[in-house]
């Protein structure tokens, strides 16, 4: 993962599961950080994951390809993804 902007993006890798709890919670805070720093946006969630707004969910912007991701917590035994909105 990346921490900088580039015209290319920002570096973001796929996840297809978290390990654990702790280290959704532990990439969910590094994702915020790329907010902060100004280098992603946090955007509504306008097409929940499998249609269900019951899930942690949370859509992040890259302000370097204005690619939008999906972050969904996990809730086992589902654990979790990180992955481009398509």
């Amino acid at each position: 993962m990346g921490d900088q902007v580039t015209d290319a993006g920002c570096g973001w890798d796929p996840i297809d599961e978290f390990g654990s709890v702790a280290e959704y919670r532990c990439f969910h805070e590094w994702i915020n950080g790329q907010v902060t720093s100004g280098l992603a946006a946090a955007v509504p969630v306008t097409k929940p994951y499998s249609g269900s707004v019951l899930w942690d969910e949370h859509w992040f912007k890259c302000l370097g390809d204005g690619q939008t991701w999906r972050l969904v917590g996990p809730d086992p035994p589902f654990r979790g993804i990180f992955k481009i909105v398509t």
